[in-house]
């Protein structure tokens, strides 16, 4: 089906068109409300600046797709195959995005807010500047991942894997990042106050001049990590411990470590409280 035909019978009131082969299809800024596009074949299709609002395109075929700008808002993409996908400034927010492929894919400025992507694939994806607030991404593979300027406040990413992610300057308030794999992950100047990364493993990873402020790392483990610069004012370490294969020996730290950081009534492993470096006003409520 070529993309005239698609339009045609859209026109006329037709909604259904399930498994068809739409693959290098231009569909620039076309109007597609509540079509169902299951299981279609949209590979290297245009779509860019489409309106597909509560589409259905559950197990669709959208490898290199372009989808910048479009709107897919409380759209169902479960299952679809979204390798290398350009979705740039695209709003996806509310939409069904579990157990999706977006390996590779261009994600920068997209919204994603309240979106499930529970059990998604987005291995070495571009997720700059992208909007992920209260999003589920529960059990996802986020691995080098850039989020740079994301806004992740809020988001469910408990059980998941972020080994190598690039954190600068993201929000991560609030989040739940509880038993999750975030060895070699690097945030600088980021944002996790109140966040849960308890029994998390954060081998090799640096918080550089991040605020952790009351940010739960009990029973997580921490081995060659470094919190240099760091706030970790009213932070719970109680209870981390080095890698199980280094259960011998202390706790390793890279670089200065706590050296720099802000401890002021900060839980440590061993469940003594430091109150190191705290800011003149903090020191106030200590009197």
């Amino acid at each position: 089906m070529n993309a005239e035909e698609l339009l045609e019978r859209y026109a006329n009131g037709e909604r259904d068109f399930a498994e068809v082969d739409l693959s290098n299809a231009n569909l620039k800024k076309s109007k597609l409300i509540d079509i169902n596009l299951t299981k279609t074949n949209l590979t290297d299709a245009d779509l860019s600046g489409a309106e597909l609002m509560n589409a259905n395109l559950s197990g669709a075929n959208l490898i290199s797709a372009e989808l910048m700008n479009a709107n897919l808002s409380g759209a169902n993409l479960s299952d679809a195959n979204m390798d290398c996908i350009d979705l740039s400034d695209a709003n996806l927010s509310n939409a069904n995005l579990s157990e999706a492929h977006l390996d590779g894919a261009q994600l920068i400025n997209a919204n994603f807010s309240d979106a499930n992507l529970k059990g998604a694939w987005l291995e070495g994806a571009d997720l700059s500047g992208a909007n992920l607030s209260n999003a589920c991404l529960e059990k996802a593979n986020l691995g080098h991942t850039d989020l740079t300027d994301a806004n992740l406040s809020g988001v469910n990413l408990k059980s998941g894997f972020l080994s190598g992610i690039n954190c600068e300057n993201t929000n991560l308030n609030g989040a739940d990042l509880s038993d999750t794999d975030i060895t070699e992950a690097y945030f600088e100047k980021a944002t996790l106050i109140g966040t849960n990364l308890s029994n998390t493993k954060l081998h090799q990873t640096g918080f550089w001049n991040s605020d952790l402020t009351g940010a739960n790392f009990s029973g997580a483990v921490l081995d060659e990590t470094s919190f240099e610069g760091a706030n970790l004012s009213n932070a719970n370490l109680k209870g981390a411990q080095p890698e199980p294969t280094l259960l011998t020996q202390r706790i390793r730290l890279m670089g200065k470590g706590f050296e720099e950081a802000i401890l002021c009534k900060t839980i440590m492993p061993d469940g003594s409280i430091r109150n190191d470096n705290c800011m003149p006003e903090q020191s106030n409520e200590l009197i």
